[in-house]
């Protein structure tokens, strides 16, 4: 019995210990905290992994804190100037941005476009040169994913008009 309480309390500090460094502070940025967990995430993406927050050396430390310091006052300064309206804008802008980089547009469906506008262009006479389509397909493509998006969001969607 005196073992298992023994391993318990030993599993239960080492997991502790864990669970207070992921959240301990690694620096502040006019008083607000950037905890390791944030530094040890930004590190992963910038090094692919390969160092940790516990690994980098001071004045890595230090860059890092230096480096991640402006997205922590501009979210703060955001919080306080915004309005709650242009909360609300940049909170859909960021939310149809993020929808549409997951939504899949093929080249056959950018080259369809493309070629429909060509042809309605051509209808209308129309006296404004067209671009060749690898100059435009991005571009069509973006248009498509968020013309995606919206048909399934007014899909579900209920309007009434009174």
């Amino acid at each position: 019995m005196k073992k298992i309480l023994v391993i318990l309390g030993l599993s239960l500090a080492v997991t502790t210990h864990y669970a207070v460094a992921a959240s301990a502070a690694a620096g502040t940025v006019n008083g607000m905290t950037i905890t390791v967990e944030e530094a040890n995430n930004a590190l992963n993406t910038l090094t692919k992994g390969k160092m940790t927050w516990e690994k980098l050396p001071a004045d890595g430390k230090k860059q890092l804190i230096e480096m991640m310091a402006p997205a922590k006052l501009v979210a703060a300064e955001s919080k306080k100037s915004l309005t709650d309206k242009e909360k609300e804008a940049a909170l859909a802008g960021f939310w149809m941005q993020k929808k549409m980089s997951t939504t899949q547009v093929t080249d056959k469906e950018a080259e369809d476009a493309y070629n429909n506008m060509k042809k309605a262009a051509k209808e209308a006479k129309s006296t404004q040169e067209i671009p060749p389509l690898d100059a435009v397909k991005n571009s069509i493509k973006m248009q498509l994913a968020q013309e995606k998006v919206v048909g399934e969001l007014m899909k579900s969607a209920k309007i009434n008009v009174k």
